[in-house]
């Protein structure tokens, strides 16, 4: 890339931290009360992929959440969801507030999910000021919401594959960006990301979107119960770095958590330390078969996956401080990748289909543990960094467990801090 280019994405970069404080105050969790509006109707406001393009019959992604949505009414898990698809091919921020008031107000719905992308923005073609109007369009959609006493949900951009280096690295400075907003957001990106911003292999009809099996990653990526979470009123998870759980002689239990419905790409977050070997995570799959993430014998972290798959890890860390682990896996492109704080231990080809994950090591080793996140996405080196600071990213996060042992709520349960209804619970 010439120095030219280089100076303007690293200016780029700068300006995306120092204007997500002022985008912050813009779009503050606080919503005008609306008793005019439906408050089981959802609104889907977005452009071509959204509306179902490349899938069959159209019956993509934002269709995909409308049956789940049904069926977990259907089974008792969650309110009876009545959603409207007012998604237009070709559309960007600049037309969606132009048919504001003739799709969405007419409408009468209390939730919005504002599902739009870089690529109808310009960004391939112009770049930068379009990254920007993206932006600045995004917080005064976000305003307008919320003023009108709607509650809005935001996607976060995706794939092209006519996308370059200098559009991908727009497209993850923008979703760090969504990620810090006060406002609930999906992760569509590591759903569907091929590691260059383009779509994975085989999952896409055409180069702006993605077919039926693209679609259905994405729809992974959208919490179940996301909704269900936000008409409790549960608010917006805020990062906690108070005390830690221990697991030693006298306390080996282990946690238990489940991810709900159908899960492909995922991410496991948690901070730990150790003078001793021992397991933090351990991951039981579709085949009833188990992985783990494991301090050797020599002080490395060790992957060893439910299909046999193994990463040696190069960072020592039997030293007694934290680290932060972080195991990505992304199902359409085949790979897992696990970090240690935000150094890169290894990665391994595989497809997972993860059903439970336990936390903590009941041979008691002496770990200590705390802030364990768990997303519905895969992520990649930019938001492991973010991961990494102590930010609690928001996007596709299903849970979030302090592990503090002061956020119980119940004798066998520790709260969930994330926008969902699931549990993590103390294995019996």
């Amino acid at each position: 890339m010439r120095s030219l280019e280089t100076f303007v994405l690293i200016m780029s970069f700068v300006g995306c931290i120092s204007q997500s404080a002022d985008a912050n105050l813009s779009v503050a969790d606080t919503s005008r009360i609306n008793k005019s509006l439906d408050t089981l109707k959802i609104v889907y406001l977005g452009s071509s992929v959204p509306y179902g393009t490349g899938a069959t019959k159209d019956f993509g992604y934002t269709s995909m959440l409308t049956r789940l949505l049904k069926q977990r009414a259907a089974d008792g898990k969650g309110k009876d969801w009545v959603p409207v698809n007012k998604s237009i091919g070709g559309d960007n921020t600049e037309r969606v507030m132009g048919r504001w008031q003739r799709d969405l107000v007419s409408q009468k719905a209390k939730y919005i999910v504002i599902a739009l992308s870089l690529g109808n923005e310009g960004i391939h073609e112009f770049g930068k000021p379009k990254f920007d109007q993206f932006k600045n369009n995004m917080a005064k959609l976000i305003t307008m919401a919320r003023d009108s006493g709607y509650v809005p949900i935001v996607t976060n951009c995706y794939a092209r594959n006519d996308f370059n280096e200098a559009d991908y690295y727009y497209v993850k400075q923008l979703n760090l960006w969504i990620n810090g907003l006060n406002v609930p957001s999906v992760n569509l990106l590591g759903a569907i990301d091929d590691g260059t911003g383009k779509w994975a292999p085989h999952y896409w009809f055409n180069e702006g979107h993605p077919n039926d099996a693209g679609h259905a990653e994405m729809s992974y990526a959208i919490v179940p119960s996301l909704f269900d979470a936000l008409a409790n009123g549960k608010a917006q998870p805020k990062f906690i770095d108070a005390s830690y759980l221990t697991w030693d002689k006298n306390h080996r239990a282990l946690l238990y958590f489940k991810p709900d419905n159908a899960l492909h790409a995922f991410t496991i977050n948690i901070t730990f330390k150790t003078d001793a070997r021992g397991q933090v995570l351990q991951l039981n799959d579709s085949s009833g078969n188990s992985g783990n993430v494991t301090v050797n014998r020599k002080g490395f972290l060790e992957y060893i996956s439910a299909q046999k798959q193994r990463i040696q890890g190069i960072t020592k860390i039997d030293d007694g401080k934290w680290h932060k682990i972080t195991l990505t896996h992304y199902y359409a492109r085949g790979e897992t990748i696990l970090y240690c704080d935000h150094t890169k231990q290894g990665d391994a080809s595989e497809k997972l289909l993860i059903k439970t994950l336990y936390i903590g090591d009941k041979k008691g080793s002496g770990l200590l543990a705390k802030n364990l996140l768990f997303y519905r996405s895969g992520m990649n080196l930019t938001e492991v960094k973010a991961l990494s600071d102590n930010n609690i990213l928001k996007s596709s996060l299903e849970l979030y467990a302090p592990l503090d042992g002061q956020h119980t709520l119940l004798k066998d349960e520790l709260s969930n801090l994330a926008q969902s209804t699931n549990e993590v619970k103390w294995l019996k």
